[in-house]
């Protein structure tokens, strides 16, 4: 895609050179990843070409994944994105290199015309099929299908140049904010309402934020009692 790869030795140098180099992190890893999908289709012909990108979950619980006909080339043409989330590359080149197996087994099916994942993203056994050809073992999930894969020793062997491209270029890693935590570090505020009820009969039930029943005490008028959150 262009982009240059960052080598080793200017990675692991001090000073103004390693600051030089920091804005060509993320494009090292997303040439590594590019490869590392080329790679993949030069092993199986019936994967499509796709734009790879790499991007952060916000609060979504994926590492990757495989979308057709979501890029407009400049001639009209639509095409695949296969998307990385950054937070994953902390599992490891080889574990990174399994997420691009399992969009390339989605994308291997969209070739062939099989439908293998619903809106509900179950994933049935068209999927668990081509995963498997790709060099995955996969397991099921009662709620997402045969949605459970993982790198076997075979494909590691297999791609073992790409997992070392992409261990080279991994050097950094993209964390994972905690709950409740905006991007520019501040607590964000629990606006979620909760309801508290108070001792009336019939019982009165009033709603507001968390941290207004886990202040000082909002007293009833009827009762005299105060309100407690009830879930």
């Amino acid at each position: 895609m262009g982009e240059a790869i960052i080598t080793t030795s200017a990675m692991e140098s001090e000073g103004p050179a390693e600051n030089a180099t920091l804005s060509s992190v993320g494009a090292a890893i997303t040439e590594a990843l590019c490869a590392g999908w080329q790679d993949i289709r030069r092993h199986h012909p019936d994967v499509p070409d796709a734009v790879v990108t790499m991007g952060t979950r916000h609060g979504k619980r994926l590492w990757a994944h495989f979308w057709a006909k979501q890029w407009s080339l400049t001639g009209g043409e639509t095409v695949p994105e296969v998307w990385i989330a950054a937070e994953g590359l902390a599992r490891g080149a080889a574990d990174v290199m399994g997420s691009l197996l399992h969009e390339a087994a989605h994308g291997r099916c969209s070739t062939r015309g099989e439908e293998d994942c619903n809106a509900a993203q179950y994933h049935n056994k068209f999927f668990r099929d081509s995963a498997q050809v790709l060099g995955l073992s996969v397991e099921r999930s009662e709620r997402k299908g045969y949605s459970i894969t993982s790198i076997t020793d075979i494909a590691r062997q297999r791609y073992r140049e790409p997992i070392a491209a992409l261990e080279a270029a991994i050097r950094a890693e993209r964390t994972i904010p905690a709950s409740g935590v905006t991007a520019s570090g501040k607590t964000r505020r629990d606006t979620n309402y909760r309801p508290a009820s108070c001792q009336c009969r019939p019982v009165r039930t009033l709603r507001a934020a968390t941290g207004t029943w886990e202040g000082p005490p909002v007293i009833c008028g009827g009762c005299n009692k105060p309100f407690v959150m009830t879930s």
